[in-house]
């Protein structure tokens, strides 16, 4: 199962109200929970998911009102392609996506892992609008660039490194 942790922006941007979250639960599937905050960049409304136990993120823009309502299509679409981007194999893949099928909305819980979360929204932005903003940008080189950034709560480890790690991968 997965909970996406989501702030407020997320919340309001889905409709979700205090009775439709589910309570916090302990996560039961490999890589863990995920965290999600819309933010504007290159005046586009831009979706950031960053994972809880390994800080590996990606971004999904040009979110509308009408198309934020496919939320966990856009989730499972991008995290495969990230996955596949990172050279995980499709069995793995599969495997990770299986341990996701149900998904439940909550309510943030972690200060520590919304800090990383705002430090990372504030460098995509940098990095977007750097090179050229969201048309000019090869934001799957931005995304890679992200999870090859040391991160200090990971102990100055990749987000990519944790996260083959925690799948057991040999990247080397």
């Amino acid at each position: 199962m997965l909970q996406v942790r989501c702030t407020k922006k997320v919340l309001d941007a889905l409709g979700l109200k205090q009775a439709d979250l589910s309570g916090i639960k302990e996560p039961d599937s490999t890589l863990g929970n995920w965290y999600a905050h819309l933010f504007t960049v290159d005046r586009r409304k831009t979706l950031i998911f960053m994972n809880e136990r390994s800080l590996l993120s990606f971004i999904v823009y040009g979110m509308r009102k009408d198309n934020i309502a496919n939320f966990k299509e856009y989730f499972y679409r991008s995290l495969r392609q990230l996955l596949l981007i990172e050279n995980i194999g499709n069995e793995k893949i599969e495997e990770i996506l299986a341990q996701y099928e149900t998904v439940e909305f909550t309510r943030t819980d972690s200060r520590t892992v919304l800090g990383n979360l705002n430090d990372l929204v504030d460098t995509y932005q940098y990095l977007i609008l750097y090179n050229g903003g969201l048309k000019e940008c090869d934001l799957t080189s931005i995304i890679r660039q992200m999870n090859r950034t040391p991160q200090r709560n990971l102990g100055w480890n990749y987000s990519v490194e944790t996260m083959a790690e925690l799948l057991k991968i040999n990247r080397h």
